[in-house]
């Protein structure tokens, strides 16, 4: 029932930003010199996208670390865009499966959620997932091959996020031009970026997360940690720009720097206390190249995001990271007046 209560709190969010009070607060007046708005067209699109979580393991008495990934596959979806609205579906392709002999089965719900306005751009995530697998499994375990991976199905993490960031030379600098489509980046322009973030980690398994097969010089101290769990809160400040390439191209590279507090938990049974409220820091590097043929467009956008948690227990460090990518084509109808100046 959970999965359905988000579901609804980010459509109900999404037609929100479309109500005139938010709407009077977001619009302003982009330089028609460096933007040109799609605003009131129709956005038709098709893409295909994969998003993935990794928990990795640090010796911190070394530089010996374990990587988890879940089973990944291919979304293929469809959406529009028109003014302020925007919805998409998508479903996973089996062709692109990887193999669960190989990789084992794992078992998602997970929505990644990226809103731009002309001054704002939001990025809500929540993922859920259980069943994972050890990353280059035979470089670690001798009784493993390239063939098959070291299998945790027991192993599951439940994370949320979401950031806030401010455009500063937002009549000048277009989020959307890259990454949703709905308006043309003219001529190079940047844009110092500064918000706040809050995330939420979650992890936990039926047995250490270090595989007991591990040699014994790693993970001295803390090879029965089962369970993990951190919240931070965090400033962010950034910088991204935009280069215009054959008139009808763009390519936008963004990143975001964050820090602040964060308190962890770990085997609460074992020690309360341990942890709480050291500072914290995360990073999200958010890359986007497209290019225009009249009412056409093709675009490719990555975006990474890494929460170092300074989530440590003894000799033990976490890192969570989130990895998406998207391929999408796409076609603009128009379907009233081209805006000239205010939108938002």
């Amino acid at each position: 029932m959970h999965y359905f209560l988000i579901i609804f709190f980010l459509l109900v969010f999404q037609f929100s930003a479309g109500a005139k009070s938010l709407k009077k607060f977001l619009e302003l007046k982009k330089d028609s010199n460096y933007i040109e708005s799609y605003t009131n067209d129709l956005i038709l699109r098709v893409y295909s996208g994969e998003k993935t979580h990794s928990l990795e393991l640090s010796d911190l008495n070394s530089p010996y670390h374990l990587k988890y990934l879940p089973n990944g596959y291919f979304n293929l979806g469809a959406g529009f865009s028109y003014k302020s609205v925007g919805i998409s579906l998508a479903t996973k392709v089996p062709i692109f499966l990887n193999r669960s002999y190989r990789h084992g089965d794992t078992k998602r719900f997970g929505i990644q959620y990226y809103l731009y306005s002309g001054k704002f751009s939001i990025d809500v995530l929540t993922s859920f997932s259980k069943g994972y697998y050890l990353s280059k499994s035979y470089s670690h375990l001798a009784s493993f091959t390239k063939d098959k991976e070291y299998q945790r199905p027991d192993l599951a993490s439940a994370n949320f996020g979401i950031s806030v960031n401010y455009i500063i030379n937002n009549s000048r600098f277009s989020y959307k031009a890259a990454f949703s489509d709905t308006e043309k980046q003219k001529k190079n322009a940047g844009s110092f970026i500064v918000g706040g973030s809050i995330f939420s980690y979650q992890t936990v398994a039926d047995s250490s997360f270090v595989p007991r097969e591990i040699k014994t010089d790693f993970f001295l101290k803390s090879r029965d940690v089962s369970k993990s769990g951190v919240w931070a809160f965090n400033g962010n400040v950034g910088y991204a720009y935009s280069f215009v390439f054959l008139k009808n191209g763009i390519f936008t590279m963004t990143y975001i720097l964050g820090s602040g507090i964060q308190d962890n938990s770990f085997e609460r049974e074992i020690a309360s206390d341990i942890n709480r409220w050291r500072f914290s820091m995360n990073h999200t590097g958010r890359v986007g190249v497209g290019y225009r043929f009249n009412r056409y467009y093709a675009r490719l956008g990555i975006i990474r995001s890494t929460q170092y948690t300074n989530l440590k227990y003894n000799d033990l460090g976490i890192i969570n990271g989130t990895n998406f990518m998207q391929v999408s084509l796409g076609r603009r109808i128009s379907v009233g007046k081209k805006s000239k100046g205010l939108q938002n």
